[in-house]
């Protein structure tokens, strides 16, 4: 009897042993897929965001371009067109053939602005109304574009001009190093300035939580220059993006 006991305790052992091992394998597991999903969505954000950098100077890219994008954000769990398909079901993109379009939102009401005799009831108004409010659109949508254009032109200035600022440091260096003084003397303050030049991006990754591209740097001037002259002009941007959602038209502003 106490042989038979000894048995049986002994196997309850061996299967709590290996309940246990089974379920720290589990966890184990669990733990691993967990990390691997904060990973992917945390990549496909990236991806996201990227996207909406690049769509302020590109309406669609190509399919090629669209995996390079992929990759610089980390997303290589997948192929390009299962993150095109992840895209298309949150809204954010249309793929027609070998082209990513990245504001789906256009293409829509490019198709209804297409087509003829589109009745004014699709727009919730009537007919009277609807001439109206299109007028009354092409009006603000001229100083918008008019706008745009300024604003570009304004970020490219100022991108000149860094190139130009960039170009005088670096003949300077020259300069001083060979000329006026030596490398001895240069090289702390060569050291000063990059760090400096390090400083000025952490300084904007605070004010944007962006890391700092010439891609993004670009596109946020174009926007406060935009905003500026909208302001200035004392433009109801509130108005038109109401009048522009009504009539499915293009929007964007900020």
């Amino acid at each position: 009897g106490t042989t038979t006991t000894t048995t049986k305790q002994r196997q309850h052992q061996q299967e709590d042993h290996h309940r246990d091992h089974r379920v720290k394998r589990g966890v184990s597991s669990l733990d691993k897929n967990i990390v691997e999903n904060v990973l992917n969505t945390r990549n496909v954000q990236d991806l996201r965001e990227r996207l909406e950098e690049i769509k302020y100077t590109k309406e669609f890219i190509t399919l090629e371009r669209f995996g390079e994008v992929c990759r610089e954000c980390g997303c290589t769990e997948k192929k390009p067109e299962e993150y095109v398909d992840v895209m298309k079901n949150a809204g954010l993109v249309i793929q027609i053939e070998d082209y990513v379009y990245l504001e789906p939102q256009n293409i829509t009401r490019a198709v209804i602005n297409a087509l003829p005799g589109v009745p004014s009831r699709i727009y919730g108004v009537s007919d009277t109304e609807l001439k109206k409010l299109n007028e009354e659109y092409d009006q603000m949508r001229e100083k918008v574009v008019l706008a745009e254009k300024r604003a570009q032109r304004r970020a490219n200035q100022l991108l000149y001009g860094g190139l130009v600022v960039l170009s005088a440091q670096l003949a300077m260096f020259i300069r001083f190093t060979y000329v006026e003084f030596s490398w001895d003397v240069m090289e702390p303050i060569s050291y000063f300035v990059g760090l400096a030049n390090v400083i000025m991006g952490y300084i904007y990754f605070m004010f944007t939580q962006r890391d700092f591209s010439f891609g993004t740097w670009q596109s946020q001037m174009m926007q406060n220059a935009m905003d500026r002259q909208l302001k200035t002009g004392k433009f109801d941007v509130d108005k038109y993006e109401q009048m522009a959602r009504k009539l499915r038209r293009r929007y964007m502003v900020r």
